[in-house]
């Protein structure tokens, strides 16, 4: 008879858009199939949702940690004493038919000890990755939202309305939209380093972290040409962050303790990187990021051409992982310098791998099994919304033909991105970008998209009859060779 287990889970990834749900309504789902109660608690990119209860919790026979970027202190000692088993969130659905057997195994018991690893030591979660991918996930809302105001304050302006700044009197209606979504741009690095920060030192990083980083990106104040741009959020938030990391472990005895946290550390850290930032960081970076911003601008085309191949490709190449993840990254942090080429690439490229495998499942259904072509709907869908994610089953399935053509297409439709001068003014809804202002010129983008597509799917087409084939082969000669040799005995 199967045994009902009551489990509680949390599901995180670093942009905190893709896995953490797809992962969550996995979780559920397998759960459900096995007679088990389970409620997941997913960290996304809008905040927490369906947050656990300390009922909930202490109910629960075990706890899944999905896990894509750390988790805070708070949320530790939530599972002292609890049975957690924690595992990456992208290994979560690779593993999900087998990710209930033996839980117990593979538990580990918390304590409430605030220095506890979670989970394995050597697992990511605790990675320089992902402490800037915590800093990407809180910057996302700001440029967002400022993006889409810029680009209504240009839609209107296309339509006539007047554009009037205040210098020249009273500032008109779409000024003011764009002013107020400029805003987002503004603060989207220092709120960058200010959760890596946060992310590796926690709360009392916060505070010094931004006020630091708006300072390095305040290019008037430092008397440079460029501010520090998400050069100084990156160096600024880890640095910040281990120092405060480490300043924490001081013992201060009862009297000062409680001191610590909310007064001496925000403020030693603000003076000492403070000071640093004016008199040394903040010129260096600053002119380490104009040198970066003037090479892009006169880079020679051909160069600038096979930068744009190499980056397409890394977007295609492990979908969401490690790669991915350093080639959208390059991209998003240009946006704060109004460079905007680089991150249409994105655009482009992310939406291609599931709606490819998706779509070559009708036109090409034998090469697939049934159940990837019961998922197939679903990932073109999912996929047109620039989510990657939904094209890593395929590729697990048949792994070289769908990750060359993958690759080779999403380098090629990097490359024609760039040749066309394709622009994205921030994250949106994929395929609908256009048609709230934020990618542009429109008709490039879709007879790109089309040709990026229609390669993409050419090519799994292609290198997936001829790997099957191969494998057909290797298993007859398998069977001929056994029939051949007999068992072995006495021949």
């Amino acid at each position: 008879m199967m045994t009902s287990l009551n489990i509680v889970a949390i599901t995180n990834c670093p942009a905190g858009i893709a896995h953490t749900y797809m992962v969550a309504e996995a979780l559920e789902r397998k759960a459900v199939s096995l007679g088990y109660t389970i409620k997941v608690e997913t960290q996304g990119a809008s905040g927490v949702e369906n947050h656990l209860t300390p009922a909930e919790i202490k109910a629960a026979d075990y706890v899944i940690l999905a896990l894509g970027r750390t988790i805070s202190e708070e949320d530790r000692f939530r599972f002292a004493n609890k049975k957690v088993v924690e595992l990456k969130v992208s290994e979560a659905l690779k593993q999900i038919e087998t990710i209930y057997d033996d839980l117990e195994g593979k538990a580990t018991l918390f304590t409430a000890d605030s220095n506890i690893k979670m989970g394995n030591q050597d697992a990511p979660t605790g990675s320089v990755m992902s402490h800037l991918m915590a800093g990407v996930s809180a910057a996302l809302p700001f440029v967002i939202g400022g993006g889409l105001l810029v680009a209504i304050a240009n839609m209107l302006v296309q339509f006539g309305m007047p554009y009037v700044d205040m210098a020249n009197g009273d500032p008109s209606f779409a000024w003011v939209v764009e002013t107020i979504g400029y805003l987002g741009f503004k603060f989207m690095i220092p709120i960058m380093g200010a959760y890596i920060a946060s992310s590796i030192g926690d709360k009392p990083a916060f505070a010094p972290a931004f006020l630091v980083t708006y300072l390095a990106n305040d290019n008037t104040m430092l008397g440079t040409e460029s501010g520090a741009g998400f050069l100084g959020a990156v160096v600024l938030g880890l640095a910040i962050g281990y120092f405060v990391k480490y300043f924490r472990k001081v013992k201060l005895g009862k009297a000062l303790q409680p001191l610590l946290g909310s007064m001496l550390i925000p403020f030693v850290t603000l003076f000492i990187f403070g000071i640093l930032t004016f008199y040394v960081l903040g010129p260096v970076m600053g002119g380490m990021m104009d040198g970066m911003l003037h090479f892009l601008n006169t880079i020679p085309t051909e160069m600038k051409l096979a930068a744009a191949f190499l980056v397409g490709a890394m977007l295609a190449f492990d979908m969401g992982g490690p790669v991915n993840k350093t080639a959208w990254f390059f991209c998003f942090s240009l946006l704060d310098k109004g460079i905007y080429d680089w991150y249409a690439i994105v655009g482009v490229v992310a939406l291609m791998p599931p709606m490819a495998a998706g779509i070559s499942t009708f036109i090409a259904p034998k090469l697939f099994t049934k159940q990837e072509k019961g998922a197939a709907i679903s990932s073109i869908i999912v996929g047109s919304t620039v989510a990657t994610e939904p094209a890593i089953p395929y590729a697990l399935a048949a792994p070289l033909p769908m990750i060359t053509a993958n690759t080779l297409s999403g380098g090629i439709a990097g490359m024609l991105t760039i040749m066309f001068g394709i622009q994205r003014l921030a994250p949106g809804i994929g395929m609908f970008d256009p048609l709230i202002g934020l990618m542009s010129p429109w008709y490039w983008f879709y007879l790109v998209l089309a040709f990026g597509l229609a390669l993409n799917i050419f090519l799994i087409i292609v290198l997936k009859t001829w790997w099957l084939k191969r494998k057909e082969a290797k298993r007859k000669d398998g069977d001929e060779f056994t029939e051949t040799t007999g068992d072995g005995i006495g021949n």
